[in-house]
C-alpha cells in the first residue's frame, strides 16, 4: 500500500470476492475506499484486473469513480471514491422507510446509472439493498459494487464453469434457470429492490401483493412499474432503465381538481397539489377544504403508521410553509408537531428526528409576519417547556439554536422575546458541554 494513505477501518466491508478498507488520503486529504484482493489462482488475478477496468470506464455522478489500482507480487488494490451515507439495507432494517419523493429520487438516480452502464455493454448483476448507498441527507443514492459486473460473453462463460454469481432472492429468473442474461435482468433485480424499500419484505413475482392497496402515500402507478419488472419472462418485462425512469417520474397524477383530491385521491397526490402552492394561495382555498388538511394530517400524527412516517415529514415539510396565514389554533398545531417529528419522533431503529423538516422551520421563522410570529414563538417555548438541553444530542441542539435566533431576528418579533432569548442562552449553556467534553 502507498505510504500516504492511512487506516480508518480495515473492516468495512467484505464480498464480492474482495474486502474493501476504508483509508485517508494524506496528500488530498480525503477518504478512500480501497479494495484489496489476495491473489488465490490465476483466475481470481483476472477477474480483479477485469473489475478495475470495468470501473475505471465507468464515470456517473451515481456510480463511485475510480482514482487508482495498485499491483504487488500478491494482491492487488483498487483505490476508489469513498461514499459517506448509509446502504439501502440498514435503512430498510431500521424500518426507515423512504416516502415516495425519496423512492422516486433514489431509484430514478439508481435506474439513470444502470441505464448509462448498460450503455456501455456492462450488466450489474447483483443490484440489491446492499448495493445502494444514500447520503446521509438522503437526497443521492450511488449504485455501488461493480465487482461481480460482466458483459453478457463473461456471463457465459463463468456459468459453464459452474459459477453463480449473485444474491438469491434479487437474481432474475432465466439466470437462475438457463443461465441467460441480459438488461432486463438489472431490471428484475432492480424491481424487486423497489418493492421491498417501500414495504420491508421481498415480493413474489407470480402472487403479487399491492403495495398500494395497503399504503395510501404509494400510487397505484408503482405497483404497476414493479410488475412490469418482475415478470418472469424477460422478453414480455420492462426493457430498459431508461424506461424505468421514465414510468417512475410519471407516477403522480397533476391534473385532478383540488376538491376531488381532497374526497377521491391519495395522500401523495394531495401532497403534490399542496407543493404547487403559496402561503397566499393555501389560504384563499375554501375554508371547509383547509380544515380538511389539517384533520388528514392530525389523523396520520395520531396513528403513527410506521409505513407512513415519512409521508407525514413531507406533508409537514409543506404545510409548515402554507400555514401561516391560517388560524391561531391551526398553524400552531402545524408548528408544534413540525418540532416533534423534526426532533424527537423516531423513524426507525436509532433514527431521531428529520433534518429536511428542521431546515423547513428554521426558513419559514425568518420570514413570519406579526401574527405568525406570536404562534412560532408560543409553540417553542411550549415545546421547550420541561425539555432537559443537557440530555440532549449535540445534533438537537446544533439545529434547535438556528430556529430560536430566527425568531429573536425576526423584525416583525413582538412578543416572548425575554423567553427566546433566555431558551437561547440555555441552548448554547448545553451546547458549550460538548466542547468542554471534548477538551478533557
Amino acid at each position: 500500500m502507498k505510504e500516504r494513505f492511512k487506516t480508518i477501518d480495515k473492516n468495512f466491508e467484505e464480498g464480492g470476492f474482495g474486502k474493501i478498507i476504508v483509508m485517508n488520503d494524506d496528500i488530498l486529504e480525503r477518504k478512500v475506499a480501497i479494495k484489496k484482493l489476495h491473489y488465490l489462482d490465476q483466475d481470481s488475478k483476472d477477474r480483479f484486473e477485469k473489475e478495475a477496468k470495468i470501473l475505471a470506464a465507468l464515470t456517473f455522478p451515481n456510480i463511485p469513480a475510480i482514482y487508482d489500482v495498485d499491483f504487488s507480487e500478491k494482491e492487488m488494490f483498487i483505490e476508489f471514491q469513498f461514499i459517506e451515507g448509509i446502504n439501502l439495507r440498514e435503512i430498510i432494517n431500521k424500518k426507515a422507510y423512504p416516502s415516495i419523493d425519496e423512492a422516486r429520487r433514489w431509484f430514478g438516480q439508481i435506474s439513470l446509472a444502470l441505464d448509462y452502464s448498460h450503455s456501455k455493454k456492462i450488466i450489474h448483476r447483483d443490484v440489491k439493498p446492499e448495493n445502494i448507498i444514500i447520503s446521509d441527507d438522503r437526497n443521492t443514492a450511488f449504485l455501488v459494487d461493480f465487482g461481480i459486473a460482466f458483459n453478457s460473453e463473461d456471463t457465459k462463460s463463468l456459468k459453464s464453469r459452474g459459477y453463480v454469481i449473485g444474491t438469491p432472492g434479487y437474481i432474475a429468473p432465466e439466470y437462475v434457470e438457463r443461465g441467460e442474461l441480459s438488461n432486463a435482468s438489472d431490471i428484475f433485480s432492480l424491481g424487486i429492490t423497489l418493492y421491498e424499500s417501500l414495504t420491508g419484505t421481498l415480493p413474489a413475482y407470480d402472487t403479487y401483493s399491492s403495495i398500494s392497496d395497503s399504503n395510501e402515500t404509494i400510487p397505484p402507478a408503482i405497483d404497476d412499474l414493479i410488475k412490469r419488472c418482475i415478470v418472469k419472462d424477460p422478453i414480455s418485462r420492462l426493457q430498459s432503465a431508461r424506461e424505468f425512469n421514465e414510468l417512475l417520474n410519471s407516477v403522480i397524477r397533476m391534473d385532478i381538481p383540488f376538491s376531488s383530491l381532497l374526497t377521491d385521491a391519495r395522500l401523495y397526490e394531495i401532497q403534490a397539489a399542496l407543493k404547487q402552492m403559496s402561503s397566499e394561495e393555501f389560504h384563499n382555498k375554501p375554508l371547509g377544504q383547509r380544515l380538511l388538511i389539517i384533520s388528514r394530517v392530525k389523523d396520520l400524527v395520531s396513528t403513527k403508521n410506521q409505513y407512513m412516517l415519512s409521508a407525514t415529514v413531507e406533508l409537514l415539510k409543506v404545510l409548515i410553509a402554507i400555514t401561516v396565514y391560517e388560524e391561531y389554533d391551526d398553524f400552531k398545531f402545524i408548528f408544534i408537531t413540525s418540532l416533534e417529528w423534526g426532533f424527537e419522533i423516531f423513524y426507525g431503529d436509532n433514527w431521531q428526528g428529520n433534518s429536511e423538516l428542521r431546515i423547513s422551520i428554521i426558513n419559514i421563522c425568518k420570514k413570519l409576519n406579526s401574527e405568525s410570529y406570536k404562534v412560532a414563538s408560543t409553540g417553542l417555548l411550549e415545546f421547550l417547556k420541561n425539555k432537559i438541553l443537557d440530555d440532549k444530542p449535540k445534533w438537537y441542539l446544533h439545529d434547535l439554536r438556528p430556529i430560536v435566533m430566527s425568531l429573536l431576528s425576526n423584525p416583525n418579533a413582538n412578543i416572548n422575546i425575554r423567553e427566546l432569548q433566555s431558551a437561547y442562552e440555555n441552548i448554547n449553556k448545553s451546547s458549550h458541554r460538548y466542547t468542554d467534553i471534548n477538551e478533557l
